[in-house]
């Protein structure tokens, strides 16, 4: 929006502008680095780390998310930081031979370098060594290596991708319906990294897509369209928690938590109504 002054204001604004103001030194950029263990961190990479800005990047963080809180020396072990700006991050591909993918799998290393900003993962933690951001790191070494230089992901990935280039391990991806709460609850106890995503709720033209019910669910619990979530908890029926307003109560029936690569507006609600909004989910393992 373009703020227009009112005639006093601009006057004032030409007499300021005809005093000689020393020109202030270039601001410093802020220091950058792969790793801070922040206050309350259980591990030097946290899921809180992860806070997505403006590229379309959330199936890379909703992985990095879920692999971060059920392995998180998985990530430490992708980064090496070069000392001169630069970060050498690897990646896992299937070894093929003949054209044929073979169960065997090979290191890939891309380099990349920093500043980490625009609309990059915003830093998490702040220590001595600088702002955190190992999070835009990998997001910028996935796109340099499997979206040709896409650093603003453009057009989307699929999790079950992310996940076999930082585990190096098959990913399995089936319609969110396929697995129920038990199921779900499994793979999170067996450490599997998990990422739930939802369709678009819109057409290009802006015609919805869902059925009433599902809209209804969308707009109760705050879900985006054509967005992925790292699933990180499964809450039985019958077991007491906090939900999203505070309270403490008793589910009356199996909860899902899932975490918003955002940073916030995180969705926690009843497994069936997660079964009727989310797509697909997609699994595999981080040992």
């Amino acid at each position: 929006m373009s703020l227009a002054l009112s005639d006093s204001a601009a006057s004032a604004a030409r007499t300021i502008a005809d005093f000689n103001f020393p020109t202030p030194p270039l601001a410093k950029p802020a220091e950058q680095t792969p790793f801070v263990r922040g206050e309350g961190d259980a591990h030097t990479v946290d899921p809180n780390d992860i806070k997505q800005d403006g590229y379309g990047s959330c199936a890379v963080l909703s992985t990095l998310h879920t692999i971060a809180r059920q392995d998180p020396s998985v990530i430490q072990d992708m980064i090496q930081d070069n000392g001169d700006g630069t970060y050498t991050v690897t990646f896992q591909e299937r070894v093929e031979v003949l054209g044929v993918e073979t169960p065997f799998w090979k290191d890939v290393e891309v380099t990349v370098s920093g500043p980490f900003d625009g609309g990059a993962a915003n830093p998490g933690d702040v220590g001595a060594g600088g702002a955190e951001v190992w999070p835009a790191i990998i997001e910028a070494a996935y796109a340099q290596q499997y979206k040709a230089g896409d650093t603003q992901y453009s057009t989307g990935v699929l999790p079950g991708d992310v996940m076999e280039a930082v585990l190096g391990a098959g990913a399995d991806t089936v319609g969110a319906g396929s697995i129920d709460a038990a199921g779900m609850s499994a793979k999170l106890a067996d450490g599997e990294a998990v990422v739930a995503w939802t369709p678009p709720f819109e057409d290009a033209n802006g015609n919805p897509l869902m059925t009433p019910a599902q809209t209804a669910l969308i707009n109760e619990y705050g879900i985006a369209g054509g967005h992925a979530y790292a699933v990180s908890e499964i809450i039985p029926a019958g077991t007491s928690y906090v939900d999203a307003s505070g309270t403490s109560i008793v589910a009356a029936e199996d909860i899902v938590v899932l975490d918003n690569p955002w940073g916030s507006s995180d969705v926690m609600m009843p497994y069936s109504d997660y079964q009727t909004v989310y797509g697909h989910v997609s699994s595999a393992p981080t040992d």
